[in-house]
């Protein structure tokens, strides 16, 4: 942006100046309506907690969760309309190795320092890097000991998975194309099995051949906040680790799911989870992508995020 003291305010007449300015006027008005678009389901402050972890806030809203007709799509993505009611806090990044620890009292991850894939990450700050090799029960009862330090039950905030329906709302950013990014996804923007990209529709269309946005298949985890964040400020929302969300899994309840608060299926044997992983494949790490896992079952592909409510007085 030019300053007042610039050589062009010094020397250029006033109305060449204004004459620029209405030319420029229109750009400039997209420019500010695509600002306001992506922040438009975001909260106007993030929020960070006793043990360091930063999370965003997401405003109440409504979207299509799920997919109509992307390549790379399951049944079970049967696309609906979702509306929630309310606003709530999600973590930035991924629970960290570090964040767990102190909440925990232990490090259960693959990817850590004293873990089996420790040669894989041992250039690398571990603390820093996602949990993973975390059930669901784990994952619940880390949100349950996090909402119980005195400085969060004193500011009345309460940690939970959150909903499948809160997750997929909250990684799209006000988007409808298969990624936050858009329609493509390389290894430039997310951890994955970088040798399976996915191509845009008319790419696929035309032939091209994925190789030319092939790129690193690194066989691990990497330090949360590697890659761009999407219009909300949330990181690794594709990849890295795939994240644990409250609902249980069903493979059709997309098709009866109620419209406002979706919560899942009231029981089930295998909990949704979402985003994908350093392993997967592109296509499994798309915004509408859902896979169900067993909520004892431990992988070192498993982590999660947490969601904050403020506490009912």
């Amino acid at each position: 942006m030019l300053r007042p003291e610039s050589a062009i305010f010094r020397r250029t007449p006033l109305a060449s100046i204004f004459a620029v300015l209405f030319v420029l006027s229109p750009c400039l008005l997209c420019f500010c309506q695509e600002g306001e678009k992506a922040a438009e389901g975001a909260g106007p402050a993030s929020l960070e907690n006793s043990i360091g972890m930063k999370l965003v806030p997401i405003k109440a809203g409504e979207f299509l969760m799920g997919s109509k007709n992307e390549f790379g799509r399951w049944a079970h993505e049967h696309q609906h309309k979702v509306r929630l009611s309310g606003p709530f806090h999600i973590g930035a990044f991924e629970v960290t190795q570090g964040e767990y620890a102190k909440v925990m009292g232990s490090n259960p991850s693959h990817f850590s320092a004293a873990g089996a894939g420790k040669e894989k990450v041992k250039e690398l700050d571990a603390g820093k890097l996602p949990v993973d090799s975390v059930s669901w029960e784990e994952a619940v009862e880390f949100c349950r000991k996090l909402s119980e330090l005195p400085a969060e039950k004193e500011a009345g905030r309460v940690y939970r998975l959150p909903t499948e329906a809160q997750w997929e709302y909250a990684c799209r950013a006000g988007t409808s194309t298969p990624f936050h990014y858009g329609e493509q996804l390389s290894s430039k923007m997310a951890n994955f099995d970088g040798n399976t990209p996915y191509l845009k529709r008319e790419d696929v269309i035309k032939g091209v051949d994925p190789a030319t946005i092939a790129g690193p298949y690194l066989k691990r985890t990497v330090p949360v906040g590697s890659y761009e964040p999407n219009a909300w400020g949330l990181y690794d929302m594709h990849g890295n680790v795939w994240e644990w969300c409250s609902d249980w899994f069903s493979p059709v309840y997309y098709r009866k799911s109620p419209e406002a608060d979706p919560q899942g299926p009231e029981k089930g044997s295998k909990k949704v989870s979402r985003g994908g992983g350093w392993y997967y494949f592109a296509a499994g790490c798309r915004s509408a992508s859902r896979y169900e896992r067993e909520p004892g079952r431990k992988r070192n592909t498993e982590g999660f995020r947490v969601v904050c409510t403020l506490r009912k007085k």
